[in-house]
């Protein structure tokens, strides 16, 4: 215990000492792949669809959307073939002659064009297929959105619900459109009228039936786009609560959302991403998660739109790293694509970061000495310690709180409680820890 001790104040010595001398190197500009023609695949998110405005935008270019800004960033031309009303089945439905769907929405919700002069751009969107150098897919929105809402009252109104709910239910759906935003406009009226217990218990019902062929279309669409373009890069685009709403004519003002809404569509929206999340891996293409993006009502500001075409930019690979034993749908991958483009760590002479063997201390120093810090050498025996590493990494990170140095300690104390302290770490441990210090 008295060791213990010694070791945490000797621990809150070099915190005082060295957090103030603390730096690490900015980032080096990433450099992209020559992306020449960007296809974008979708529904009214990723069209470019507002809420607010008129502005046409089935098979259309919106500058104003995260397609247009990821596009221009990269020099690349955009082909807009997204459009709004879609879901999995109408995008499946353009790409397999054979998928016969009896669904009574099929096509009918599509703002300006009609199903005639959506099927003639079937040749144009295979070929774009075959041709692009990326595709970015933004779907799923409709497949549980405004559908969703559909099913929920009517599973709802097959079930025993307090009749002024149903009645309310009732009245409201008469006049509901798609573009509405049906599942608040529902949630609100079971707080309303006390029934918020009972639409909880019937949401995964009408979660399952709602997303019943989101999985197979899913897989069908990837399967499809790799067949006929099999070195494209693709980028999933996910989907992301719209409770973080601003008024007409105030886009930079956010209003508070409502605790209950919020939660019910956290939950939905992961229920929602999961085929893509779980797919990822399996095809090889890339999930960019898009929380945080503000709307108007239920289609992303301007800033909405940037701040879901940065999140993709920053997904997008690093041409500069080029190493053969990391894969992009690794977990780590982000972590050793920084460390190493950026010039942290280094990798063998045949392009292998070899993340499973045991960093060396002339390895560990030379990351830290890259990272510019400054924080003091431990120099217990030859090997890498946990400890060093736990420290360096808190050492690190910055804007730290007093909440974070007692957690910092505790964390330490659990190390030596369990007597993990000094095993030595791995390349990639190294490279996760320290990535997320100074990320």
């Amino acid at each position: 215990m008295k060791t213990i001790k010694r070791t945490i104040a000797v621990l809150l010595a070099l915190m005082l000492l060295s957090a103030s001398l603390v730096c690490f190197a900015a980032d080096g500009e990433k450099e992209y792949y020559n992306y020449e023609k960007v296809l974008l695949l979708g529904d009214s998110e990723a069209s470019g669809f507002t809420d607010y405005g008129d502005e046409m935008s089935e098979f259309t270019r919106v500058d104003d959307s995260y397609a247009a800004y990821v596009a221009d960033d990269l020099g690349a031309e955009l082909l807009p073939m997204a459009c709004p009303g879609f879901r999995t089945i109408e995008l499946r439905t353009m790409l397999d002659d054979s998928y016969i769907v009896d669904d009574p929405y099929l096509f009918t919700e599509v703002p300006r064009t009609s199903e005639a002069e959506i099927r003639a751009k079937i040749p144009e969107m295979r070929q774009n297929i075959k041709d692009a150098d990326m595709i970015v897919i933004g779907i799923g929105g409709n497949d549980w959105g405004a559908y969703l809402g559909w099913t929920l009252a009517d599973v709802q109104l097959e079930n025993e619900l307090p009749e002024e709910y149903k009645t309310a239910l009732r009245e409201y759906l008469v006049n509901a459109s798609f573009e509405d935003d049906i599942i608040g406009q529902i949630i609100y009226l079971a707080d309303y009228l006390n029934a918020v217990d009972e639409i909880i218990e019937v949401l995964p019902e009408a979660a399952a039936y709602a997303f019943g062929n989101l999985e197979t279309n899913w897989k069908y669409i990837v399967e499809y786009i790799y067949e006929n373009n099999p070195d494209v890069t693709l980028v999933a685009v996910g989907m992301f609560p719209t409770y973080l709403k601003t008024e007409e004519g105030a886009p930079d003002v956010v209003i508070e959302p409502d605790a209950i809404s919020a939660a019910v569509e956290d939950m939905m929206i992961e229920f929602g991403n999961r085929t893509m999340v779980n797919n990822q891996e399996k095809y090889g293409y890339i999930y960019v998660d898009t929380a945080g993006t503000v709307v108007e009502t239920c289609h992303p500001t301007k800033a909405g739109h940037r701040h879901i075409a940065d999140r993709i930019l920053e997904a997008l690979p690093d041409a500069r790293f080029n190493l053969t034993d990391v894969k992009m749908t690794d977990a780590e991958y982000k972590a050793v694509e920084y460390m190493y483009v950026n010039g942290y760590m280094t990798a063998s002479a045949d392009k292998k970061f070899n993340g499973d063997t045991k960093i060396t201390k002339d390895e560990y120093s030379a990351t830290l000495k890259a990272l510019g810090s400054a924080i003091p050498a431990i120099g217990i025996n030859n090997r890498v310690s946990v400890f060093e590493l736990k420290l360096a990494s808190f050492l690190l990170a910055q804007d730290k709180s007093m909440t974070d140095v007692l957690e910092f300690i505790y964390e330490l104390g659990q190390l030596f409680s369990t007597r993990t302290a000094f095993d030595t770490v791995t390349k990639t441990q190294v490279a996760v820890e320290l990535y997320n210090a100074v990320k």
